[in-house]
């Protein structure tokens, strides 16, 4: 899927390791908020790595609210597919709402090797907002974000994202979580969680909540002591990717 904005658009580094790992974006937003930490990974262990555009994503608001999850995650099983005829090894990593999405993956596929989720919204802390999108999206399309100033800095460093959350598209991530909630008791693939301590938009309650509900899986909880939502582009992108190699390997 293409985008009308460069800096939306899906990126693929190929490797020479039999191993691959697909990044998942977030609600709203695009592939640039993920690519530091996979082009990290790329660099330091010649893996495979992909990071599609979601439908819906990288065009316009009006486009997005016409997509749903189901839409969403028929990508990510496409990239699946895609990464399936390279490589053995596939991993799935997602942030935020790629987060969900890549728990869902695994409920889906049992060939995948292991599924990082950074930042997952299981709870959010936008409880009015999320308690009345069932009413409000049929009374305005879309909820203007705030921007403030981390979400200019990342703006200027090239993260592409709406202004606005899609009201409709919204209520669908919900039904999402919905659905993983019910998933987790069923996991068993390995499960690398990482939680924001300064997360402003996660309560940071929804990563022990994941652990503590997969208890069929082999569950690794990391907090982010410096990181704030999109932790990805943050200060410990580093510390980031060196532990999802050190989980991968």
């Amino acid at each position: 899927m293409a985008s009308k904005f460069p800096q939306a658009e899906s990126f693929l580094l190929n490797g020479v390791e039999d191993t691959a790992c697909l990044f998942i974006h977030g609600f709203t937003a695009s592939p640039s908020e993920v690519y530091p930490v996979a082009q990290l990974i790329h660099e330091k262990t010649g893996f495979t790595v992909s990071g599609p555009l979601l439908p819906g994503h990288g065009c316009s608001p009006e486009e997005m609210n016409q997509t749903g999850w189901e839409d969403w995650f028929a990508r990510v099983e496409q990239e699946i597919d895609s990464l399936q005829r390279r490589c053995n090894r596939i991993f799935v990593a997602g942030l935020s709402m790629g987060g969900l999405l890549s728990l869902h993956a695994a409920s889906q596929d049992t060939n995948l090797k292991g599924v990082i989720a950074i930042n997952t919204p299981i709870f959010t802390k936008s409880h009015r907002l999320m308690a009345l999108t069932p009413l409000l999206r049929y009374l305005k399309p879309y909820y203007p974000k705030k921007m403030d100033q981390d979400a200019t800095e990342l703006q200027e460093m090239g993260r592409f994202a709406y202004p606005v959350m899609p009201l409709k598209a919204l209520q669908s991530m919900h039904v999402l979580r919905d659905t993983i909630i019910k998933e987790l008791p069923e996991l068993n693939v390995p499960i690398l969680l990482f939680q924001s301590r300064w997360d402003e938009s996660v309560d940071p309650r929804s990563a022990p909540f994941i652990k503590d509900k997969a208890r069929q899986a082999p569950v690794k909880l990391i907090e982010l002591e410096n990181s704030g939502h999109i932790a990805t582009m943050g200060n410990e992108k580093l510390l980031i990717a060196e532990k999802i190699i050190e989980f991968i390997s």
